[in-house]
């Protein structure tokens, strides 16, 4: 019987440390989508022209690959 809840204990364990590391990287690309979405809206609210929507364009690629 004690070995039964000792393995149903690990694999408990098992599914909790599963579940936060999901929930880790869940929020962690909320965050990234969040400040990607918060740029986008600033910079395009003070920066005009061409120029300014190759840079726009360019930055958030940058921005969101390095924080995804």
């Amino acid at each position: 019987m004690e070995d039964f809840v000792t393995r149903r204990t690990k694999t408990a364990e098992g599914k909790i440390a599963l579940a936060e590391a999901q929930a880790l990287a869940d929020v962690r690309a909320a965050a990234a989508n969040a400040a990607v979405t918060a740029a986008s809206t600033i910079l395009t609210q003070t920066v005009k022209g061409q120029i300014a929507d190759d840079l726009l364009a360019k930055g958030i690629t940058e921005v969101r690959e390095k924080l995804n």
